[in-house]
């Protein structure tokens, strides 16, 4: 407390924030779903459980975050790095990827969801 909170001046505690920054705003989203989404009916905690798993398993994979203005700023220059695309717009949309890819395709269902179930002919796929 009292010192500013940035990946330069103390990493650990800049990573430890991001984690808990993206689960904690995808958790609430997967409350918000599980609790109001018609197609959830009679299985909101069960898909509600589900969700904050999932969460917690891709938001682990966004560690990386804070490293990727850096590596930008090496390889494309400060300015790059420091930029709204290479300092923010990059990292973002890294982290929601890694954190949905493999927060929500990975376990079970062979790694695949629901469309791909039945783009490849699996349609007996049901979800319990």
């Amino acid at each position: 407390l009292g010192r500013e909170l940035c990946f330069a001046k103390s990493p650990a505690a800049f990573v430890a924030h991001t984690f808990l920054f993206i689960f904690a705003g995808v958790t609430i989203y997967v409350a918000g779903d599980a609790a109001l989404n018609p197609a959830h009916e009679g299985r909101r905690m069960q898909e509600f459980k589900e969700g904050t798993y999932c969460s917690y398993v891709g938001s682990n994979t966004a560690w990386f975050e804070p490293y990727v203005p850096v590596a930008v700023a090496r390889y494309a220059g400060a300015g790059a790095g420091n930029g709204w695309l290479g300092g923010a717009l990059l990292p973002a949309t890294l982290a929601y990827t890694t954190v949905k890819g493999v927060g929500w395709s990975d376990w079970g269902n062979s790694g695949l969801n629901d469309l791909e179930m039945k783009l490849n002919g699996l349609n007996d796929y049901k979800k319990d």
